[in-house]
Protein backbone atom coordinates (compact mmCIF):
# COMPACT_ATOMS: atom_id res chain seq x y z
CA UNK A 1 0.00 0.00 0.00
CA UNK A 2 3.05 2.56 0.67
CA UNK A 3 4.16 1.44 -3.00
CA UNK A 4 1.35 2.39 -4.62
CA UNK A 5 1.09 6.01 -2.41
CA UNK A 6 4.28 6.63 -3.50
CA UNK A 7 3.98 5.99 -6.77
CA UNK A 8 0.46 8.03 -6.99
CA UNK A 9 2.21 11.18 -5.26
CA UNK A 10 4.64 11.06 -8.31
CA UNK A 11 1.91 11.60 -10.69
CA UNK A 12 1.67 15.06 -10.26
CA UNK A 13 3.31 17.93 -12.31
CA UNK A 14 5.68 20.08 -10.83
CA UNK A 15 5.24 23.60 -10.96
CA UNK A 16 6.83 25.63 -13.83
CA UNK A 17 9.49 28.23 -13.01
CA UNK A 18 7.22 30.95 -13.65
CA UNK A 19 4.33 29.51 -11.10
CA UNK A 20 7.38 29.15 -8.40
CA UNK A 21 8.41 32.99 -8.92
CA UNK A 22 4.24 33.84 -8.78
CA UNK A 23 4.33 31.82 -5.75
CA UNK A 24 7.35 33.57 -4.08
CA UNK A 25 5.80 37.02 -4.92
CA UNK A 26 2.54 36.12 -3.23
CA UNK A 27 4.42 35.39 0.10
CA UNK A 28 6.54 38.22 0.36
CA UNK A 29 4.00 40.77 -0.64
CA UNK A 30 1.15 38.94 2.23
CA UNK A 31 4.50 39.52 4.78
CA UNK A 32 5.39 43.45 3.47
CA UNK A 33 1.57 44.40 3.66
CA UNK A 34 1.00 43.02 7.36
CA UNK A 35 4.24 41.59 9.07
CA UNK A 36 4.51 43.85 11.95
CA UNK A 37 8.02 43.34 13.26
CA UNK A 38 9.58 44.47 10.08
CA UNK A 39 12.03 46.99 11.05
CA UNK A 40 12.38 45.25 14.48
CA UNK A 41 14.04 42.39 12.27
CA UNK A 42 16.05 44.66 10.89
CA UNK A 43 17.37 47.02 13.22
CA UNK A 44 17.78 43.64 15.94
CA UNK A 45 18.59 41.02 13.72
CA UNK A 46 20.08 42.38 10.38
CA UNK A 47 17.93 41.05 8.69
CA UNK A 48 15.68 42.52 6.00
CA UNK A 49 12.26 40.85 4.99
CA UNK A 50 12.23 43.06 1.74
CA UNK A 51 15.68 42.40 0.21
CA UNK A 52 14.20 38.90 -1.54
CA UNK A 53 16.67 39.06 -4.67
CA UNK A 54 19.15 36.07 -3.07
CA UNK A 55 15.90 34.18 -2.21
CA UNK A 56 14.39 34.53 -5.87
CA UNK A 57 17.21 33.53 -7.01
CA UNK A 58 17.01 30.19 -5.04
CA UNK A 59 13.35 30.19 -6.23
CA UNK A 60 14.46 30.30 -9.92
CA UNK A 61 17.22 27.37 -9.41
CA UNK A 62 15.01 25.43 -7.55
CA UNK A 63 15.08 21.44 -9.32
CA UNK A 64 11.84 19.95 -7.35
CA UNK A 65 9.05 21.59 -6.06
CA UNK A 66 10.03 20.10 -2.14
CA UNK A 67 13.34 22.87 -2.78
CA UNK A 68 10.97 25.67 -4.06
CA UNK A 69 9.21 24.92 -0.65
CA UNK A 70 12.06 24.70 1.07
CA UNK A 71 13.35 27.39 0.07
CA UNK A 72 10.07 29.71 0.64
CA UNK A 73 9.85 27.96 4.90
CA UNK A 74 13.60 29.15 5.12
CA UNK A 75 12.51 32.85 3.87
CA UNK A 76 9.92 32.82 6.85
CA UNK A 77 11.91 30.53 9.28
CA UNK A 78 15.03 33.97 8.92
CA UNK A 79 12.16 36.28 10.63
CA UNK A 80 13.33 34.01 14.02
CA UNK A 81 9.60 34.63 15.00
CA UNK A 82 7.59 31.88 16.71
CA UNK A 83 4.35 33.53 15.90
CA UNK A 84 5.14 32.99 12.23
CA UNK A 85 5.58 30.19 10.26
CA UNK A 86 4.60 28.29 6.44
CA UNK A 87 2.83 25.00 6.88
CA UNK A 88 2.83 22.48 3.34
CA UNK A 89 -0.31 20.61 2.63
CA UNK A 90 0.94 17.12 3.83
CA UNK A 91 0.13 14.85 7.11
CA UNK A 92 3.03 12.71 6.04
CA UNK A 93 4.99 11.94 9.36
CA UNK A 94 8.36 9.86 9.80
CA UNK A 95 8.61 8.81 13.55
CA UNK A 96 12.06 6.60 14.93
CA UNK A 97 10.21 5.75 18.34
CA UNK A 98 12.25 8.20 20.48
CA UNK A 99 12.48 11.74 21.31
CA UNK A 100 14.89 14.19 22.82
CA UNK A 101 15.82 17.51 24.25
CA UNK A 102 18.34 19.44 24.85
CA UNK A 103 19.80 18.90 28.38
CA UNK A 104 23.49 19.97 29.72
CA UNK A 105 23.87 21.30 25.96
CA UNK A 106 24.06 17.79 24.55
CA UNK A 107 20.66 15.59 23.03
CA UNK A 108 19.47 13.82 25.48
CA UNK A 109 16.74 11.13 25.43
CA UNK A 110 13.81 11.75 27.30
CA UNK A 111 11.34 9.94 25.97
CA UNK A 112 10.74 6.09 24.27
CA UNK A 113 8.18 4.70 23.04
CA UNK A 114 8.19 0.88 23.52
CA UNK A 115 5.65 -0.14 21.68
CA UNK A 116 8.04 1.18 18.53
CA UNK A 117 11.39 0.01 20.42
CA UNK A 118 11.44 -2.93 22.66
CA UNK A 119 13.65 -2.82 25.51
CA UNK A 120 15.17 -6.29 24.56
CA UNK A 121 16.40 -5.24 20.96
CA UNK A 122 16.69 -1.13 21.82
CA UNK A 123 18.22 -1.31 25.12
CA UNK A 124 19.33 2.24 25.59
CA UNK A 125 17.28 4.30 27.90
CA UNK A 126 15.78 7.88 29.20
CA UNK A 127 19.25 9.83 29.96
CA UNK A 128 21.35 8.32 27.19
CA UNK A 129 22.48 10.92 25.25
CA UNK A 130 21.46 10.42 21.37
CA UNK A 131 24.94 11.16 19.54
CA UNK A 132 24.19 11.14 15.43
CA UNK A 133 22.09 10.36 12.65
CA UNK A 134 23.58 8.39 9.60
CA UNK A 135 26.67 9.71 10.65
CA UNK A 136 25.60 13.39 11.33
CA UNK A 137 25.58 14.96 14.85
CA UNK A 138 22.52 14.82 16.14
CA UNK A 139 22.58 18.55 16.99
CA UNK A 140 23.97 19.14 13.44
CA UNK A 141 21.13 17.87 12.08
CA UNK A 142 18.75 20.10 14.24
CA UNK A 143 21.13 22.77 13.24
CA UNK A 144 20.39 22.19 9.60
CA UNK A 145 16.04 22.05 10.58
CA UNK A 146 16.52 25.61 12.28
CA UNK A 147 16.33 26.99 8.75
CA UNK A 148 12.71 25.89 8.29
CA UNK A 149 11.66 26.30 11.96
CA UNK A 150 12.74 29.89 13.10
CA UNK A 151 11.99 30.98 16.84
CA UNK A 152 12.02 33.97 18.95
CA UNK A 153 14.26 32.24 21.02
CA UNK A 154 17.88 30.39 20.17
CA UNK A 155 17.70 28.33 22.99
CA UNK A 156 13.81 27.34 21.81
CA UNK A 157 14.55 27.20 18.26
CA UNK A 158 16.95 24.45 18.62
CA UNK A 159 15.03 22.73 21.20
CA UNK A 160 11.98 22.58 18.93
CA UNK A 161 13.98 21.47 15.85
CA UNK A 162 15.51 19.23 18.12
CA UNK A 163 12.07 17.11 18.15
CA UNK A 164 12.29 17.36 14.02
CA UNK A 165 15.15 15.02 14.06
CA UNK A 166 14.16 12.07 15.28
CA UNK A 167 9.76 12.95 14.20
CA UNK A 168 9.89 14.69 11.19
CA UNK A 169 6.60 15.97 9.79
CA UNK A 170 6.39 17.04 6.05
CA UNK A 171 3.83 19.81 6.77
CA UNK A 172 6.92 22.17 8.56
CA UNK A 173 9.69 19.74 6.95
CA UNK A 174 9.12 19.40 3.07
CA UNK A 175 11.96 17.32 2.34
CA UNK A 176 10.81 14.41 5.14
CA UNK A 177 9.95 12.21 2.70
CA UNK A 178 13.47 12.02 1.23
CA UNK A 179 14.50 10.08 4.87
CA UNK A 180 15.47 6.77 4.06
CA UNK A 181 13.59 3.18 5.06
CA UNK A 182 16.15 2.76 8.11
CA UNK A 183 18.85 4.92 9.77
CA UNK A 184 21.84 4.47 11.75
CA UNK A 185 21.90 5.68 15.04
CA UNK A 186 24.90 6.52 17.27
CA UNK A 187 23.72 6.08 21.05
CA UNK A 188 25.73 7.20 24.57
CA UNK A 189 24.99 5.11 27.19
CA UNK A 190 25.42 7.13 30.33
CA UNK A 191 28.20 4.65 31.65
CA UNK A 192 29.90 6.25 27.98
CA UNK A 193 29.49 3.15 25.96
CA UNK A 194 28.75 4.35 22.74
CA UNK A 195 26.12 1.80 20.64
CA UNK A 196 24.62 1.91 17.31
CA UNK A 197 21.28 0.56 16.16
CA UNK A 198 19.39 0.44 13.08
CA UNK A 199 16.40 1.68 13.23
CA UNK A 200 13.40 1.94 10.86
CA UNK A 201 11.30 5.00 10.24
CA UNK A 202 7.64 4.45 10.87
CA UNK A 203 5.86 6.30 7.95
CA UNK A 204 2.57 6.99 7.92
CA UNK A 205 0.40 9.47 5.61
CA UNK A 206 0.53 10.69 2.23
CA UNK A 207 4.01 11.80 0.74
CA UNK A 208 3.65 14.58 -1.27
CA UNK A 209 6.79 15.17 -3.97
CA UNK A 210 5.03 16.97 -6.16
CA UNK A 211 2.97 19.99 -6.36
CA UNK A 212 0.62 19.60 -9.87
CA UNK A 213 0.77 22.58 -12.09
CA UNK A 214 -2.68 22.48 -12.38
CA UNK A 215 -3.70 20.32 -9.37
CA UNK A 216 -3.67 20.88 -5.57
CA UNK A 217 -0.66 19.37 -3.50
CA UNK A 218 -2.68 16.43 -1.94
CA UNK A 219 -3.87 15.49 1.56
CA UNK A 220 -4.76 18.72 4.16
CA UNK A 221 -2.64 18.38 7.36
CA UNK A 222 -4.30 16.60 10.12
CA UNK A 223 -1.41 17.83 12.29
CA UNK A 224 -2.81 19.41 15.59
CA UNK A 225 -1.73 23.08 16.38
CA UNK A 226 -0.42 23.42 20.45
CA UNK A 227 -2.91 22.20 22.81
CA UNK A 228 -5.94 20.03 20.88
CA UNK A 229 -7.79 19.54 24.25
CA UNK A 230 -8.89 23.45 24.26
CA UNK A 231 -10.39 25.24 21.52
CA UNK A 232 -9.30 28.97 21.56
CA UNK A 233 -12.77 30.86 22.44
CA UNK A 234 -14.41 33.69 23.90
CA UNK A 235 -17.24 32.91 26.31
CA UNK A 236 -20.31 34.41 26.61
CA UNK A 237 -19.76 36.58 29.92
CA UNK A 238 -17.32 38.10 29.00
CA UNK A 239 -17.88 39.33 25.55
CA UNK A 240 -21.69 38.21 25.49
CA UNK A 241 -23.47 39.30 22.02
CA UNK A 242 -19.85 41.25 20.60
CA UNK A 243 -18.88 39.17 17.77
CA UNK A 244 -16.92 42.26 16.41
CA UNK A 245 -15.54 42.76 19.28
CA UNK A 246 -14.80 39.73 20.62
CA UNK A 247 -12.87 39.09 17.19
CA UNK A 248 -10.26 41.96 18.22
CA UNK A 249 -9.88 40.52 21.50
CA UNK A 250 -9.18 36.71 19.61
CA UNK A 251 -6.57 39.02 17.45
CA UNK A 252 -4.46 39.66 21.08
CA UNK A 253 -3.40 36.10 21.81
CA UNK A 254 -0.54 34.23 20.23
CA UNK A 255 1.02 31.31 19.73
CA UNK A 256 -2.21 28.77 19.65
CA UNK A 257 -2.49 29.67 16.35
CA UNK A 258 1.22 29.59 15.43
CA UNK A 259 1.89 26.47 12.81
CA UNK A 260 3.95 24.22 15.43
CA UNK A 261 3.64 20.39 15.11
CA UNK A 262 4.67 18.73 18.01
CA UNK A 263 2.03 15.68 17.35
CA UNK A 264 0.25 14.69 15.15
CA UNK A 265 -2.91 13.30 16.96
CA UNK A 266 -3.30 12.32 20.75
CA UNK A 267 -1.73 8.93 21.29
CA UNK A 268 -0.23 7.18 23.51
CA UNK A 269 3.61 5.76 24.17
CA UNK A 270 4.58 2.91 26.25
CA UNK A 271 6.89 3.74 29.13
CA UNK A 272 9.81 1.51 30.50
CA UNK A 273 7.18 -0.24 32.67
CA UNK A 274 4.49 -0.84 30.18
CA UNK A 275 1.97 1.87 31.07
CA UNK A 276 0.82 4.01 28.35
CA UNK A 277 1.29 7.56 28.81
CA UNK A 278 0.02 10.49 26.40
CA UNK A 279 2.49 11.54 23.96
CA UNK A 280 4.60 14.89 23.78
CA UNK A 281 7.66 14.90 21.71
CA UNK A 282 8.46 18.27 23.82
CA UNK A 283 7.64 17.24 27.36
CA UNK A 284 5.59 19.44 29.30
CA UNK A 285 4.56 21.86 26.73
CA UNK A 286 1.05 23.38 27.30
CA UNK A 287 0.95 20.67 30.06
CA UNK A 288 -1.76 20.93 32.75
CA UNK A 289 0.73 19.85 35.33
CA UNK A 290 4.70 20.51 36.31
CA UNK A 291 7.06 18.42 34.59
CA UNK A 292 8.54 18.22 37.90
CA UNK A 293 7.45 15.48 41.10
CA UNK A 294 5.84 18.28 43.59
CA UNK A 295 7.54 18.08 46.77
CA UNK A 296 7.19 15.89 49.73
CA UNK A 297 3.80 16.81 51.40
CA UNK A 298 2.22 18.74 48.60
CA UNK A 299 -1.54 19.30 49.12
CA UNK A 300 -3.04 18.88 45.67
CA UNK A 301 -6.26 21.71 45.42
CA UNK A 302 -7.00 21.93 41.18
CA UNK A 303 -5.54 19.68 38.88
CA UNK A 304 -7.07 16.18 39.21
CA UNK A 305 -9.71 17.21 37.19
CA UNK A 306 -10.35 17.44 33.26
CA UNK A 307 -12.60 20.56 34.35
CA UNK A 308 -9.25 22.72 36.36
CA UNK A 309 -7.97 25.28 34.23
CA UNK A 310 -4.72 25.54 36.86
CA UNK A 311 -2.61 23.38 38.94
CA UNK A 312 -2.34 24.21 42.37
CA UNK A 313 -1.17 23.28 46.01
CA UNK A 314 0.45 23.97 48.93
CA UNK A 315 3.60 22.51 50.57
CA UNK A 316 5.40 23.14 53.76
CA UNK A 317 9.49 24.22 53.16
CA UNK A 318 11.49 25.42 56.48
CA UNK A 319 8.79 25.86 58.47
CA UNK A 320 6.86 28.27 55.84
CA UNK A 321 3.90 27.50 53.63
CA UNK A 322 4.77 27.76 50.55
CA UNK A 323 1.60 28.21 47.63
CA UNK A 324 1.66 27.27 44.18
CA UNK A 325 -0.77 28.07 40.93
CA UNK A 326 0.67 26.43 37.51
CA UNK A 327 -0.90 28.27 34.38
CA UNK A 328 -0.61 26.20 31.37
CA UNK A 329 -1.46 28.98 29.06
CA UNK A 330 -3.93 31.95 29.12
CA UNK A 331 -6.81 30.66 27.22
CA UNK A 332 -9.05 31.26 30.65
CA UNK A 333 -10.50 34.44 29.38
CA UNK A 334 -13.74 33.13 30.55
CA UNK A 335 -16.15 33.96 33.56
CA UNK A 336 -15.29 30.18 34.74
CA UNK A 337 -11.50 30.18 34.36
CA UNK A 338 -11.30 33.85 35.83
CA UNK A 339 -13.39 32.91 38.75
CA UNK A 340 -11.33 29.98 39.21
CA UNK A 341 -8.27 31.76 39.69
CA UNK A 342 -9.84 34.65 41.79
CA UNK A 343 -10.78 31.75 44.17
CA UNK A 344 -7.29 30.37 44.41
CA UNK A 345 -6.06 33.74 44.72
CA UNK A 346 -8.40 34.24 47.62
CA UNK A 347 -7.31 30.72 49.80
CA UNK A 348 -3.80 31.52 48.97
CA UNK A 349 -4.09 35.08 50.38
CA UNK A 350 -5.36 33.57 53.64
CA UNK A 351 -3.54 29.97 53.77
CA UNK A 352 0.38 30.81 52.85
CA UNK A 353 2.98 32.61 53.59
CA UNK A 354 4.29 33.02 49.81
CA UNK A 355 3.29 32.34 46.32
CA UNK A 356 5.37 30.26 43.62
CA UNK A 357 3.61 31.24 40.05
CA UNK A 358 4.97 28.85 37.39
CA UNK A 359 3.96 29.66 33.78
CA UNK A 360 6.98 27.47 32.37
CA UNK A 361 6.15 25.89 29.31
CA UNK A 362 3.07 27.94 28.97
CA UNK A 363 2.30 27.87 24.95
CA UNK A 364 0.22 31.01 25.05
CA UNK A 365 -3.55 32.55 24.49
CA UNK A 366 -5.30 36.05 24.99
CA UNK A 367 -3.68 38.62 26.53
CA UNK A 368 -6.48 39.64 28.86
CA UNK A 369 -6.36 36.51 30.36
CA UNK A 370 -2.40 37.68 31.16
CA UNK A 371 -3.71 41.08 32.38
CA UNK A 372 -6.60 40.10 34.84
CA UNK A 373 -3.87 37.75 35.96
CA UNK A 374 -0.99 40.19 37.05
CA UNK A 375 -4.54 42.40 38.61
CA UNK A 376 -4.57 39.46 41.25
CA UNK A 377 -1.09 39.25 41.95
CA UNK A 378 -0.33 42.86 41.99
CA UNK A 379 -1.68 44.22 45.08
CA UNK A 380 -1.06 48.26 43.80
CA UNK A 381 -2.29 49.79 40.62
CA UNK A 382 -0.14 48.53 37.87
CA UNK A 383 1.13 49.51 34.45
CA UNK A 384 -0.06 46.86 31.73
CA UNK A 385 1.68 46.09 28.59
CA UNK A 386 0.43 47.56 24.52
CA UNK A 387 1.02 46.77 21.31
CA UNK A 388 2.37 48.58 18.35
CA UNK A 389 0.19 47.15 15.18
CA UNK A 390 0.92 47.03 11.49
CA UNK A 391 -2.01 49.80 10.25
CA UNK A 392 -3.16 46.95 7.74
CA UNK A 393 -6.46 47.37 6.05
CA UNK A 394 -7.87 44.10 7.65
CA UNK A 395 -7.18 44.93 11.65
CA UNK A 396 -8.26 48.63 10.40
CA UNK A 397 -11.59 47.28 9.67
CA UNK A 398 -12.07 45.13 12.52
CA UNK A 399 -11.78 48.01 14.82
CA UNK A 400 -14.14 50.03 12.74
CA UNK A 401 -16.68 47.27 13.20
CA UNK A 402 -16.40 46.80 16.71
CA UNK A 403 -17.02 50.93 16.84
CA UNK A 404 -20.15 50.59 14.66
CA UNK A 405 -21.43 46.96 16.79
CA UNK A 406 -20.79 49.26 20.12
CA UNK A 407 -22.42 52.23 18.82
CA UNK A 408 -25.20 50.00 17.72
CA UNK A 409 -25.63 48.12 21.00
CA UNK A 410 -25.70 51.58 22.86
CA UNK A 411 -22.34 51.07 25.01
CA UNK A 412 -21.24 52.84 27.61
CA UNK A 413 -19.69 56.11 26.16
CA UNK A 414 -16.01 55.90 27.44
CA UNK A 415 -16.06 52.37 25.63
CA UNK A 416 -17.10 53.90 22.44
CA UNK A 417 -14.64 56.76 22.75
CA UNK A 418 -12.17 54.94 23.09
CA UNK A 419 -12.60 51.57 20.41
CA UNK A 420 -12.70 55.04 18.12
CA UNK A 421 -9.72 56.45 19.61
CA UNK A 422 -8.05 53.68 18.73
CA UNK A 423 -9.54 53.41 15.40
CA UNK A 424 -8.20 56.37 14.39
CA UNK A 425 -4.86 56.02 15.24
CA UNK A 426 -5.05 53.13 13.35
CA UNK A 427 -6.35 55.06 10.27
CA UNK A 428 -3.97 57.87 10.82
CA UNK A 429 -0.81 55.29 10.63
CA UNK A 430 -1.82 54.12 7.45
CA UNK A 431 -2.78 57.18 6.19
CA UNK A 432 0.15 58.80 6.92
CA UNK A 433 2.14 55.77 5.86
CA UNK A 434 3.25 55.13 9.06
CA UNK A 435 4.64 50.92 9.44
CA UNK A 436 3.16 51.10 12.91
CA UNK A 437 0.97 52.81 14.98
CA UNK A 438 2.18 53.81 18.98
CA UNK A 439 1.17 51.68 21.55
CA UNK A 440 -2.38 50.66 22.15
CA UNK A 441 -3.98 49.43 25.13
CA UNK A 442 -4.95 45.18 24.63
CA UNK A 443 -8.40 44.12 25.03
CA UNK A 444 -10.01 47.92 25.46
CA UNK A 445 -8.45 48.06 28.85
CA UNK A 446 -9.21 52.29 28.95
CA UNK A 447 -6.12 53.25 29.90
CA UNK A 448 -2.61 51.85 30.57
CA UNK A 449 -2.57 51.65 34.23
CA UNK A 450 -5.01 49.96 35.75
CA UNK A 451 -6.51 49.25 39.21
CA UNK A 452 -5.80 46.05 41.16
CA UNK A 453 -8.36 43.58 42.62
CA UNK A 454 -9.31 43.65 46.21
CA UNK A 455 -8.01 40.07 46.77
CA UNK A 456 -4.86 40.38 44.80
CA UNK A 457 -2.23 38.40 46.15
CA UNK A 458 -0.59 40.39 49.11
CA UNK A 459 2.63 38.06 49.99
CA UNK A 460 5.82 37.66 48.51
CA UNK A 461 6.24 35.75 45.33
CA UNK A 462 8.40 34.23 42.62
CA UNK A 463 7.49 33.33 39.19
CA UNK A 464 8.94 30.51 37.33
CA UNK A 465 9.57 31.51 33.70
CA UNK A 466 11.49 29.23 30.45
CA UNK A 467 12.16 29.24 27.32
CA UNK A 468 9.12 27.96 25.99
CA UNK A 469 7.20 30.76 28.38
CA UNK A 470 5.27 31.70 25.06
CA UNK A 471 3.88 35.03 23.62
CA UNK A 472 1.00 35.86 26.39
CA UNK A 473 3.52 33.95 28.88
CA UNK A 474 6.35 36.43 28.05
CA UNK A 475 3.59 39.35 28.43
CA UNK A 476 2.69 38.21 31.86
CA UNK A 477 6.44 38.03 33.66
CA UNK A 478 7.14 40.93 32.05
CA UNK A 479 3.81 43.10 33.59
CA UNK A 480 5.21 41.25 37.12
CA UNK A 481 9.18 42.61 36.65
CA UNK A 482 7.69 46.23 35.43
CA UNK A 483 6.11 46.60 38.28
CA UNK A 484 8.80 44.92 40.89
CA UNK A 485 5.83 42.30 42.08
CA UNK A 486 8.43 39.93 42.63
CA UNK A 487 11.55 37.36 41.17
CA UNK A 488 11.40 36.23 37.84
CA UNK A 489 13.10 32.88 38.48
CA UNK A 490 14.58 30.28 35.38
CA UNK A 491 15.29 31.05 31.89
CA UNK A 492 15.20 34.27 29.38
CA UNK A 493 11.26 34.01 27.97
CA UNK A 494 10.50 32.65 24.55
CA UNK A 495 10.95 35.92 23.16
CA UNK A 496 7.31 35.85 20.94
CA UNK A 497 6.37 39.56 21.17
CA UNK A 498 3.64 40.35 19.36
CA UNK A 499 -0.06 39.01 18.49
CA UNK A 500 -0.35 36.61 15.44
CA UNK A 501 -3.30 35.88 12.78
CA UNK A 502 -3.89 32.71 10.65
CA UNK A 503 -3.23 30.04 9.79
CA UNK A 504 -4.67 31.32 6.50
CA UNK A 505 -3.85 30.57 2.79
CA UNK A 506 -0.90 32.27 1.98
CA UNK A 507 0.68 31.66 -1.29
CA UNK A 508 -0.66 30.70 -4.38
CA UNK A 509 0.45 27.72 -6.67
CA UNK A 510 1.75 26.22 -3.68
CA UNK A 511 -1.24 26.62 -0.87
CA UNK A 512 1.13 26.89 1.56
CA UNK A 513 -0.93 27.79 5.05
CA UNK A 514 0.82 30.59 6.73
CA UNK A 515 0.32 32.90 10.04
CA UNK A 516 2.05 36.13 10.37
CA UNK A 517 2.82 38.46 13.45
CA UNK A 518 0.69 41.64 12.95
CA UNK A 519 1.85 43.73 16.31
CA UNK A 520 4.94 44.36 18.54
CA UNK A 521 4.16 44.00 22.45
CA UNK A 522 6.02 47.00 23.68
CA UNK A 523 6.83 46.71 27.89
CA UNK A 524 5.79 49.63 29.88
CA UNK A 525 9.93 50.50 30.34
CA UNK A 526 13.05 50.30 28.15
CA UNK A 527 15.54 47.47 28.83
CA UNK A 528 18.62 47.43 27.75
CA UNK A 529 20.56 43.69 27.12
CA UNK A 530 23.61 42.68 25.50
CA UNK A 531 23.25 42.04 21.19
CA UNK A 532 19.91 44.22 21.34
CA UNK A 533 19.19 47.96 20.93
CA UNK A 534 17.36 48.92 24.19
CA UNK A 535 14.02 48.81 23.74
CA UNK A 536 10.44 48.10 25.02
CA UNK A 537 10.51 45.21 22.84
CA UNK A 538 9.83 41.59 23.94
CA UNK A 539 10.12 40.05 20.30
CA UNK A 540 13.12 38.07 20.62
CA UNK A 541 14.71 39.69 23.11
CA UNK A 542 12.42 37.79 25.79
CA UNK A 543 11.53 38.80 29.75
CA UNK A 544 14.87 38.20 31.38
CA UNK A 545 14.87 35.93 35.04
CA UNK A 546 16.44 37.66 38.38
CA UNK A 547 17.49 34.52 39.21
CA UNK A 548 18.82 32.32 36.56
CA UNK A 549 17.55 29.01 37.34
CA UNK A 550 17.88 26.21 34.11
CA UNK A 551 15.48 23.29 34.50
CA UNK A 552 17.36 21.50 31.27
CA UNK A 553 20.20 19.24 32.81
CA UNK A 554 20.04 15.56 33.11
CA UNK A 555 20.10 15.60 36.88
CA UNK A 556 16.88 16.90 36.68
CA UNK A 557 15.57 14.67 34.40
CA UNK A 558 16.69 11.48 35.88
CA UNK A 559 15.59 12.76 39.31
CA UNK A 560 12.03 14.37 38.46
CA UNK A 561 13.37 17.46 39.02
CA UNK A 562 13.77 17.96 42.75
CA UNK A 563 17.10 19.71 42.25
CA UNK A 564 15.21 22.12 40.26
CA UNK A 565 12.31 22.56 43.00
CA UNK A 566 14.74 22.45 45.83
CA UNK A 567 16.60 25.34 44.25
CA UNK A 568 13.02 27.18 43.46
CA UNK A 569 11.89 26.58 47.67
CA UNK A 570 15.07 28.23 48.71
CA UNK A 571 14.20 31.53 46.40
CA UNK A 572 10.44 32.00 47.36
CA UNK A 573 11.64 30.95 51.30
CA UNK A 574 14.37 33.46 51.45
CA UNK A 575 12.12 35.94 49.98
CA UNK A 576 9.54 34.93 52.33
CA UNK A 577 12.25 35.79 55.38
CA UNK A 578 13.77 39.11 53.76
CA UNK A 579 10.11 40.38 53.82
CA UNK A 580 9.54 39.90 57.92
CA UNK A 581 10.70 42.66 60.15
Amino acid sequence: MVSVLLLTSNLFAALTEEQRVQDFQTLTAAYAKAYGPANWKLLALGNSIFDTAGWMKRVRAAKSDLEHLQVMMEYVGAFKDTHTALQMRSNFLADLGFYCDVYDGKAVIDTIDRAILPTRTYPFVVGDEFVSLDGRPALEVAQELEKVAGWGNPRAQLRYALQGVTLRFQGGYPLAVNLPDESSVAIKRQDGTLETYKIRWEKTGYPVRNLGSLGTPGALSSSVYFDDEEATRVEAGVLADRPARKAIVEKFQGTQKAIRNFRTERRTVVNDEGKSLPFESLRGFGARAPRWTTPSGFLIRLGRSATDTFYSGTYVADGLRIGYIRARNYLFYTNAGLNQLANEIVYMNNNTDGLVVDVMLNNGGVVCAAVEMAAMLIPQELTISGFSFRPSQAIISSFDAALTEAEFFGDAQHEIDLIRFQRDLLVGANETSRGMTGSLTPCFYSDFKQTSYAFAYQKPMIVLVDDFSTSAADLFPAMIQDNARGKLVGMRTNGAGGNVTGPVPITSWSELLGTETISMAMRSKEWSYEGFPKSPFIENVGVRPDVELDYMTVDNLLNAGRPFVTAFTKVIVDEIRAARP
